[in-house]
Order: C-alpha cells, then sequence, then structure tokens
C-alpha cells in the first residue's frame, strides 16, 4: 500500500516543489491551520504565498493529502471547506 507521502511527493514536484522542500511545505500548511477556522485551497494557497511559497502551491488533492497526514500522524482532525461543506479544524487532546 502507498502512503499519503508517496502520492503527496510527485504531486507537488509537478507544481513546482523540490522533493526536500515538502517537509517545509506540510509544515507551513499546519502553521495557517493549527489556529482553527476555514480553509479552502484557495485560502491556504494565499498564505503560503505570503510565506514565499509560489502561487498556487497545492492543489485540492494535496492539500486533502496533507491534511490526511495532520490527522494520522500529528493527532488533528482537520475540517476544511470543499463541495459545499463548512468545517473548522481542532487539536485531539
Amino acid at each position: 500500500m502507498t502512503s499519503p507521502s508517496e502520492h503527496l511527493i510527485p504531486r507537488l514536484t509537478a507544481r513546482g516543489i523540490s522533493p526536500t522542500h515538502v517537509n517545509g511545505l506540510v509544515r507551513d500548511v499546519f502553521r495557517i491551520v493549527e489556529g482553527g477556522g476555514l480553509f479552502t485551497t484557495l485560502l491556504v494557497n494565499k498564505q503560503l504565498e505570503q510565506l514565499g511559497w509560489g502561487p498556487d502551491a497545492l492543489d485540492e488533492t494535496s492539500f486533502q493529502l496533507i491534511v490526511y497526514i495532520l490527522e494520522s500522524e500529528r493527532g488533528y482532525r482537520v475540517r476544511h471547506y470543499h463541495g459545499g461543506s463548512t468545517e473548522t479544524i481542532e487539536g485531539v487532546d
């Protein structure tokens, strides 16, 4: 079975992100969503761009893969706006 990271790295490298920078990108996405709120891929991309990442660093699938990684490896339950549903992020105690 292929891990989420094994799917994420090729997707991001196809978008111009070096494999050596993937962990930094995931870390920055975590910093963006950790405070809670409503998140879309567009909103996260805008905040990533302010942090120095290129425009449109993430596509929807890449964002969902990062959400999965944060949930499974970091113990967070991440919720975001997608497909007409409004959701938030919560830390797991």
